[in-house]
């Protein structure tokens, strides 16, 4: 029988500063939930003579804009650096409950995010008395790479020409012809 996946046990996310703690991951506190970055290919409608209809084409090693949005509870001093112009690295770490049903028992798997990003938007909430802040900051994905117990799933890197999905380069193609 396949493991079943349940949910997510917990999660950190960290972002990597080159001037503070020589360039070691930092905890980023105070949040609330995560929304990983959408694969969106870019499409042009194919039609004409021998398609019955349209087609939305997907155009090879063209990814459309990736977002990933981290909510907050309330702002801290981390805020400042993860809302500032330019490249921002972060790290998001987080555990998945599955159930093995040939040995009748849970598994954790261990998944990694890795994303090169800039700040699009910084919102650091409402102030309330007795309230959550309930902000949000929400970044453009240059770079994402995805690990999962250990094993490179997926890579994307849109100014390097990268594409590489379960260890297949999307993009080996693309970049012999250029």
């Amino acid at each position: 029988m396949p493991k079943q996946s349940n949910k997510t046990i917990n999660y950190s996310v960290y972002y990597r500063d080159p001037n503070k703690n020589g360039g070691k991951p930092q905890y980023v506190n105070d949040t609330s939930n995560l929304q990983l970055p959408s694969i969106e290919a870019l499409t042009d409608t194919l039609k004409g003579a021998g398609i019955l209809g349209e087609v939305d084409m997907p155009t090879p090693g063209q990814v459309g804009s990736m977002t990933f949005t981290m909510s907050i509870r309330t702002s801290n001093e981390d805020m400042g650096y993860l809302m500032r112009p330019g490249v921002i690295d972060l790290e998001v770490r987080w555990a998945v409950d599955r159930f093995d049903p040939s040995l009748e028992k849970n598994e954790q798997v261990a998944n990694k995010a890795f994303l090169k990003c800039l700040c699009k938007k910084a919102d650091e909430g409402k102030i309330e008395a007795n309230a959550a802040a309930d902000g949000s900051f929400e970044y453009e994905v240059i770079a994402y790479q995805r690990i999962m117990n250990g094993k490179e799933i997926l890579h994307i890197h849109k100014f390097n020409g990268d594409y590489t999905v379960n260890g297949v380069d999307y993009a080996k193609d693309i970049k012999a012809a250029l």
